[in-house]
């Protein structure tokens, strides 16, 4: 008989590697829920903190990944229903419960493939990863970052280039689910 082994969160490096692996992909599918960084950062870390207090073990990773996005997706419409915010949101989703877990589904999906493209962009060459960081995710122009970096727009542009042909290369096999989401 094979015997399973169990992922205990209580261990603290188990926990840690577990955290940084799914924090940020659970954050952006608590964000879809409540159109609020920081209300869905809370929720996420908040069960963290459950996982890490509780008896909780797992039989498998799978195990493990279906439950931490359910518990923040029920945490997320109890935050909803709360505080009464996002109301016709909490209607929406109560009016069409079949196509909530169709929605569920596509979020955690979506939730995966935005892991995938955050761990990529954070295996970028240092230099390369800041300029494409400004100016993909914080929205800054060529011109503000090479301001703020004291280099040229030149190598502003020179190293988004060379951002993209990297993620374009390590982030190829993601190509098929991507058209399907967008």
């Amino acid at each position: 008989m094979i015997q399973v082994k169990k992922i205990n969160m209580r261990r603290r490096e188990v926990f840690d590697s577990h955290f940084r692996l799914y924090y940020q992909a659970l954050c952006y599918f608590a964000y879809h829920y409540l159109k609020e960084q920081e209300e869905a950062e809370d929720i996420v870390q908040e069960i963290f903190m459950k996982l890490l207090d509780g008896a909780e073990c797992f039989d498998n990773e799978e195990h493990l990944k279906h439950y931490l996005y359910k518990a923040v997706r029920n945490s997320c419409l109890n935050h909803i229903k709360l505080t009464g915010i996002h109301s016709d949101i909490l209607e929406g989703i109560q009016k069409n419960t079949s196509e909530d877990e169709n929605n569920f589904f596509e979020n955690v999906v979506r939730a995966e493939i935005y892991q995938e493209i955050m761990q990529a962009i954070q295996e970028l060459p240092t230099e390369c990863g800041r300029v494409f960081k400004l100016a993909y995710v914080d929205g800054f122009s060529n011109d503000e970052i090479a301001t703020q970096l004291s280099i040229s727009v030149n190598t502003v542009k020179a190293q988004k280039n060379k951002a993209k042909i990297q993620l374009r290369e390590k982030l190829k096999g993601l190509y098929p689910i991507l058209f399907l989401f967008l």
